[in-house]
């Protein structure tokens, strides 16, 4: 999640066709785009992210308000990540899928991170997607309904359920020894997302090139 909004003074001149300003916000967005997609989509990261870079540069200039690049650009992410998922869903077999997710029990590289990502993928899709949105990028429940088009309150709800599943499903794998009150559920889970999904990724900065007419 980013610091500061330093980016939006690239905004602008990238809108305007200036590639180093477009480059400058690549390079800010796309450590933690990587990790969104990663969570979406796992090992497609990296091509969804190259992607969603080049359809920004493309549509760049119908960008109306330079503020709300980080929201645009996440539904771009999002919608690109979640296109990716239905095409190669079919095209791998389940049982070819869970070696990748999820570690033997008392594996040596069953690391927590491990560990909470196959339970994040064990969600279902849109509770996953929702706790992508709030608790690693830090949107807030009506940002989410706007980039998903559904109420607020079934954000809330998917967040709900969703936190109730990850919760049994840590227990189950040794993640948590107790059961969080229900004033810090919110901040236990969101601790775990931020320590614990700081996966690196293999990103290769968008050459300039990408974003030549």
């Amino acid at each position: 999640m980013t610091s500061s909004n330093q980016w939006i003074q690239w905004v602008k001149p990238a809108q305007a066709g200036d590639q180093e300003a477009f480059t400058d916000l690549v390079r800010y967005f796309q450590t933690e785009g990587y990790r969104a997609a990663w969570l979406w989509a796992g090992d497609g990261a990296e091509d969804i992210l190259q992607e969603a870079f080049i359809i920004c540069w493309q549509k760049l200039p119908q960008l109306r308000k330079p503020a709300a690049f980080r929201s645009w650009f996440y539904r771009i992410l999002r919608r690109t990540a979640l296109d990716y998922v239905n095409k190669h869903r079919a095209e791998l077999p389940q049982d070819n899928l869970d070696p990748l997710i999820s570690p033997p029990p008392g594996s040596p590289s069953a690391t927590d991170a491990d560990r909470l990502q196959a339970a994040l993928r064990e969600l279902p899709d849109l509770q996953r997607d929702a706790c992508t949105l709030y608790y690693y990028a830090g949107f807030s429940v009506k940002e989410i309904a706007g980039m998903t088009g559904a109420p607020e309150a079934t954000v809330k709800s998917r967040l709900f359920h969703a936190r109730k599943k990850l919760r049994a499903l840590l227990l189950t794998d040794g993640m948590a020894s107790h059961p969080p009150t229900a004033q810090a559920q919110k901040e236990d889970h969101h601790e775990h997302l931020q320590k614990h999904l700081q996966r690196p990724g293999p990103v290769q900065p968008v050459s300039n090139d990408s974003f030549k007419a």
